[in-house]
């Protein structure tokens, strides 16, 4: 009797362990699909989610800059990015509705030292969402965050050529499910004259 309460335990492992590692496996490229390119992520690093088999808010939201990554850095200095979300997703708006939520933020660095630069973030939609009595104001798709660089900042990005951006956010289905937050990387090429 004990012999067999062992065989049957040995096997529900191995089972389970099987079953693990096929899961772990379909997660990591489901449906065989193309992982998403650099330039979907942002240029830099790949998504996190591509490298762990877990899902992040980086499958649902891209970040891009008016004009492509080569930002022209002209008479205003501003720089506008643009959240591109799935149907049926959101991030969170800045400043959050919550005090333990996460805002979408965006920061700023020049050759590794951060760069401080005045961001304006867009007023948030009141979504369906409550927490506490309280609707939530979200982004959603095509949501724009301008940094605002002053005469200084731009002759001095002018100079350096390039401005690494990190875009913070937090992607929640309309149902209320919210993926693990994510650093959405972009280095822009800069120039001092505006192109088409």
């Amino acid at each position: 009797m004990v012999i067999r309460h062992k065989v049957l335990l040995t096997g529900l492992a191995i089972l389970l362990i099987v079953a693990v590692a096929a899961f772990m496996l379909v997660n990591r490229n489901p449906l065989g699909t193309a992982s998403p390119t650099q330039e979907e992520v942002g240029a830099g690093a790949s998504s996190p989610s591509a490298r762990s088999g877990l899902a992040d808010s980086s499958d649902k939201v891209r970040v891009k800059v008016a004009g492509g990554n080569k930002a022209p850095v002209g008479d205003t200095g501003e720089i506008v990015l643009t959240l591109d979300i799935e149907p049926g997703w959101h991030v969170n708006a800045n400043p959050a509705s919550m005090e333990f939520l996460i805002p979408t933020a965006a920061s700023s660095s020049v050759n590794g030292q951060s760069f401080e630069i005045t961001t304006q973030y867009p007023r948030g939609r009141i979504s369906d969402i409550t927490l506490d009595d309280t609707a939530l104001e979200v982004y959603d798709d095509g949501a724009s965050i301008r940094l605002l660089p002053d005469e200084k900042q731009t002759a001095m990005l002018q100079e350096a050529g390039k401005l690494d951006v990190k875009v913070r956010i937090q992607a929640c289905s309309e149902d209320g499910v919210c993926l693990a937050p994510s650093d959405l990387p972009l280095t822009l090429d800069l120039d001092g004259t505006d192109t088409p």
